[in-house]
């Protein structure tokens, strides 16, 4: 159920579109907390306006908090360190 209208719904879907951060750029914008807090505050009101899911509404604007407080920070993916380690 929901209570917004399909304009909303679609405005809604296409500014999470244009916030999310493409897979060609992730490397370079993962570590921006202004790109991660806004990603994850659209994916938020997405949740919020489509499906009115309180409880993944609130998780997604709390880790959008920790990215803005910097508690959350940029992690080297995995299969990079690798690289860094001595044998």
């Amino acid at each position: 159920m929901t209570y917004w209208d399909k304009d909303t719904i679609k405005l809604v879907q296409i500014l999470n579109d244009k916030l999310k951060i493409d897979h060609s750029k992730w490397h370079k914008d993962k570590g921006n907390k202004y790109k991660r807090s806004a990603e994850l505050i659209s994916a938020g009101l997405c949740h919020l306006i489509i499906s009115c899911n309180e409880k993944e509404t609130v998780e997604y604007i709390e880790e959008s908090i920790k990215w803005l407080k910097e508690i959350n920070v940029d992690q080297p993916c995995p299969s990079k360190n690798h690289l860094f380690k001595a044998n």
